[in-house]
């Protein structure tokens, strides 16, 4: 598997400008192929043409017979990360299978879109693939799928978030808790991730070009400042999120910075306390008297004094104090 480049801020900046212009441009999300749905999961289709392929061994499948997982957990394909693909294919050739299982006279993934998508980027005529088992239903074949992009620690917290809440729409999963319960996660986790659901397209654009910031503390310091922007000013909650992005880009803040942002941001601007003003003269000097309500504090200053000057109102204000 080929090594991820750093996409430099000057990447992200242009990708930001991108999805502001466009709500559909440069959307890294998979178009994921219309399935039925209903209770457990759909169909996975026809066997017939099966002895094209057989289970257990590995082919230079045509580019054309393959079709996509149509429950895969990747939701987020940036052009950096298909493009660095096509160039490693290109360069080192293609170094592990895919895995997917037959479906008529195709080939469909159960993992290995990312080198696919590249493929077709280079032109390539196939992709190697390890024919599989057939899943049962569409659970078992997100469940494998997950577990594999797991094992290679690839995917993201927003990858999930997107496509959970599509397979509870289509009912391949009925609720937050059947997934916890398959995944082996808690309950509260699956939840929290959820809630990543609520940032706009143009926001999961931005994030998705800039694959160091899809950690799961990251992606919540961010979707908090949205939800926070949001109360303030839903009109620019949107566009002050991505300038944040692009800042975070830039000066490779931390969450605890987004966290503070979003503090700041709920607290409203600091209030700066002002002073009455009144100017007053002593030996032809102008000086300044300011009276603050809060904290019942008082300033007289002067500019332009002598010593024998200053030091002859200090004793005037010293015999009034003791008056």
């Amino acid at each position: 598997m080929f090594k991820k480049r750093p996409v430099a801020p000057g990447q992200v900046a242009e990708a930001i400008a991108q999805a502001a212009a466009s709500p559909m441009l440069a959307d890294p999300r998979e178009a994921v192929p219309a399935t039925a749905t209903g209770p457990g999961a759909a169909s996975l289709g026809s066997i017939q043409g099966q002895g094209d392929y057989e289970v257990g061994q590995t082919y230079d499948v045509p580019l054309g017979r393959i079709k996509s997982n149509p429950v895969n957990p990747k939701a987020l394909y940036p052009h950096s990360v298909v493009d660095e693909m096509a160039l490693s294919l290109q360069e080192n050739g293609q170094i592990t299978a895919a895995n997917g299982y037959v479906d008529g006279s195709h080939v469909v993934l159960i993992e290995g879109e990312t080198r696919f998508r590249g493929a077709k980027a280079n032109g390539a005529p196939t992709l190697r693939i390890e024919i599989r088992p057939r899943p049962a239903d569409e659970q078992k074949l997100y469940e494998e799928a997950r577990a594999a992009n797991k094992q290679r620690q690839d995917g993201s917290a927003l990858d999930d978030a997107i496509r959970w809440k599509e397979l509870i729409e289509r009912k391949v999963y009925p609720n937050q808790a059947a997934i916890a319960r398959a995944l082996g996660l808690g309950e509260d986790e699956v939840s929290r991730t959820m809630q990543l659901g609520v940032l706009p397209q143009k926001i999961v654009v931005a994030l998705s070009e800039a694959p160091s910031l899809l950690t799961g503390r990251m992606l919540n310091a961010i979707r908090e400042f949205f939800a926070a922007a949001a109360k303030e000013d839903a009109a620019s909650a949107e566009m002050m999120t991505l300038n944040l992005v692009a800042e975070i880009v830039k000066n490779d803040l931390g969450y605890r910075d987004v966290a503070a942002r979003r503090k700041q941001l709920e607290n409203g601007p600091v209030k700066r306390t002002r002073g009455l003003s009144e100017h007053v003269l002593f030996s032809g000097v102008k000086g300044e008297i300011k009276t603050f309500e809060d904290g019942g504090r008082i300033e007289l200053s002067f500019k332009g004094l002598t010593a024998e000057q200053s030091q002859t109102l200090a004793a005037k204000i010293k015999g009034a104090l003791a008056s």
